[in-house]
């Protein structure tokens, strides 16, 4: 497979795996605290926000066992076996089968943690996720087929005729999901913002919205960058393929990280106080009612026993 010899490219991308695992470990550790914790305190049970703490934790798993898996095979490989061309050569082996599950579990909760959001800020309207769940339900498809394919195979590489059309399919997908959903939620926080701000004498150049579009986008682009990438080595043939796919792993998790401790910045960020309603909460996540909520302070008069008429002030929100 390309010019890259495959036990060099074995090591190669162990080594970049353990980098970016390192970076998932910091951000994991820093994403947990905004989870876990508000004010220094631990959360309660009933304000956790369950569907990003079960998604972090399950990511974590498996971004673990892919480098655990990694490391494994190359000491079967250059110490146990001591034979690298035939361990790593031998696709169907249990490791190179769990590797793919890794990647394609990880793919599939990146991905639907994306759907989630897209979900949620929309106003929880199934319509406007029809074709991302497609895309989404479809390279899930695609990853299990690999997955079994390569279980069944003997002495193959990935590029074997049986492979390429789920192959890319399934990344073809996984980048249509992703761009799809990361548009329909900039657009939705983008369209927000607008319209909040035209009540506005002056707009806020640097508001958390904006802060949050930012941030949407540039992790938006980081994972897509990754798979373009991915595609590439793919395409050409290339041992690379190894180290690229051993990254994206880790990449989904820091992408998903990322996302929950810098929309938590922009939400206590001072420059966000008087500023447009955020629109994403301290949990990393998209809050539901995105409406306007306005205080109005009514007088109302009361008679204390001694027959002496206080006024007193009652708040109404909408």
């Amino acid at each position: 497979m390309g010019k890259f010899p495959i036990d060099s490219a074995q090591i190669v991308a162990l080594f970049m795996e353990s980098v970016t695992y390192g970076i998932y470990l910091v951000t994991f550790v820093a994403c947990l605290r905004v989870l876990l914790f508000s004010n220094g305190r631990l959360k309660s049970i009933r304000t956790l926000n369950y569907p990003m703490v079960v998604a972090a934790l399950l990511m974590f798993v498996f971004g673990s066992l892919d480098v655990a898996f990694g490391l494994r095979h190359n000491i079967d490989a250059f110490v146990s076996i001591g034979d690298p061309d035939k361990v790593f050569a031998d696709i169907s082996n249990w490791i190179n089968v769990m590797k793919m599950v890794d990647y394609v579990a990880q793919t599939f909760i990146g991905d639907a943690i994306l759907l989630y959001r897209c979900y949620v800020v929309w106003h929880r309207r199934w319509f406007i996720i029809i074709l991302p769940v497609l895309t989404w339900l479809g390279c899930a498809a695609c990853g299990i087929m690999t997955a079994y394919i390569e279980a069944s195979l003997g002495f193959s590489t990935l590029n074997q005729a049986k492979f390429v059309p789920f192959i890319t399919s399934m990344l073809s997908l996984t980048l249509a999901t992703n761009v799809i959903t990361t548009s329909l939620i900039v657009y939705r926080i983008w369209n927000v913002q607008s319209k909040l701000s035209s009540h506005r004498s002056k707009t806020h150049t640097d508001d958390p919205a904006s802060r949050v579009m930012r941030v949407l986008v540039e992790s938006g682009l980081l994972y897509t960058a990754s798979i373009l990438v991915l595609f590439g080595t793919y395409l050409s043939s290339n041992n690379a393929i190894l180290g690229v796919s051993d990254t994206i792993v880790q990449i989904i998790g820091i992408t998903f990280n990322l996302i929950i401790v810098q929309t938590n910045q922009a939400n206590n960020s001072p420059q966000g106080h008087g500023s447009l309603p955020m629109p994403v909460t301290s949990s990393g996540n998209i809050p539901i009612n995105m409406s306007i909520h306005t205080e109005v302070v009514v007088s109302r008069p009361s008679e204390d026993p001694s027959g002496k008429t206080n006024s007193h002030d009652e708040k109404s929100t909408w």
